[in-house]
């Protein structure tokens, strides 16, 4: 039986385990990259946590809504616009 999504307010756990499938080893490896960018960013806005928050938003939307990987480009674009590094 379905369960009801968490409220609003609450972060969503990620899913630590890399995808399973055919390519499991390509998967693994894309998901281990996208979790050292992750990481990279955290790092590089310690000292500006809304920015990162509003980067892992981003991210959390393109997931829930299955937005377009351009529109998130645009997004992440935009957020990170006066930041060249």
């Amino acid at each position: 039986a379905p369960t009801a999504p968490p409220p609003p307010h609450q972060p969503q756990p990620v899913n630590s385990q890399p995808p399973q499938g055919q390519n499991s080893s390509t998967q693994a490896v894309e998901f281990d990259h996208a979790i050292s960018y992750v990481t990279t960013i955290k790092k590089r806005f310690a000292n500006q946590p809304r920015t990162y928050q509003t980067f892992l938003e981003i991210l959390h939307t393109y997931q829930k809504e299955q937005r377009g990987i351009t529109e998130v480009l645009e997004q992440v674009s935009d957020l990170f616009s006066e930041h060249p590094d």
